[in-house]
């Protein structure tokens, strides 16, 4: 029981692992972007992690971990965040090595710009609950950045690979929930759930898949010029 958490936190890793025997996958040093863009990523959303403990949004079953923590934080919680942000971006090369069409992108913004307006109405509606805040304040920042600020163009391969990604989200969060090493205060969420997960979740989990596809192409970008 102890070790759940941690197994899997390293089961995350089983993935990227299985792609990098594709040697196309993270080719042209592709590695050290991946493994810059998950850092990126796992601070960001570690440091979140840290403010909704700090105001008792959130909490772990500490029994339920190794028992290694930092600022009320178990270990397992930080490594999911830098594993979940890398097999990300893992899975979303693999599909664009596999599946190189990339006709759909021009439908990438009405879904964007669907998602802006689901996130509008969520902080509007889920008002004064600070989960569902905090989740959707940071999914609409991202894509505005994305769609709207940024140049970089990438976004219907990134909610593809999000589609997929899905499947090891379901498997890592629904133990997670289901056996209550990871708390949310109800209070602070809308009350809608999916296999125990808070929807929220589902849209943090996008966000950070964002930040970190995001994060992967601009170092791409930046090597190429």
């Amino acid at each position: 029981m102890k070790h759940t958490f941690l197994l899997l936190t390293l089961g995350l890793l089983l993935l990227p692992l299985i792609f990098h025997v594709d040697k196309r996958i993270f080719k042209d040093g592709n590695f050290r972007a991946a493994l810059g863009a998950s850092l990126i990523s796992a601070i960001v959303f570690s440091a979140m992690v840290i403010v909704l403990q700090l105001f008792q949004i959130l909490d772990f079953n500490i029994d339920s971990t190794i028992g290694i923590v930092f600022k009320e934080i178990p270990l397992e919680q930080y490594l999911l965040n830098f594993s979940f942000s890398f097999t990300a971006i893992s899975l979303y090369q693999y599909l664009n090595v596999k599946f190189p069409n990339n006709d759909l992108q021009k439908y990438s913004l009405a879904l964007s710009n669907l998602l802006l307006g689901l996130c509008v109405a969520f902080l509007f509606f889920g008002y004064p609950k600070w989960y569902t805040l905090l989740t959707f304040a940071t999914l609409l920042i991202l894509l505005f950045l994305i769609e709207y600020v940024g140049k970089l163009r990438f976004m219907y391969r990134a909610y593809r690979a999000f589609v997929v990604l899905l499947i090891p989200f379901y498997l890592v969060y629904g133990v997670l929930f289901w056996n209550e090493t990871l708390l949310v205060a109800k209070n602070q969420l809308t009350g809608m759930y999916l296999a125990k997960i808070p929807v929220e979740n589902h849209f943090i989990a996008l966000s950070a898949l964002l930040l970190s596809v995001y994060m992967f192409e601009f170092f791409k970008s930046k090597r190429t010029v």
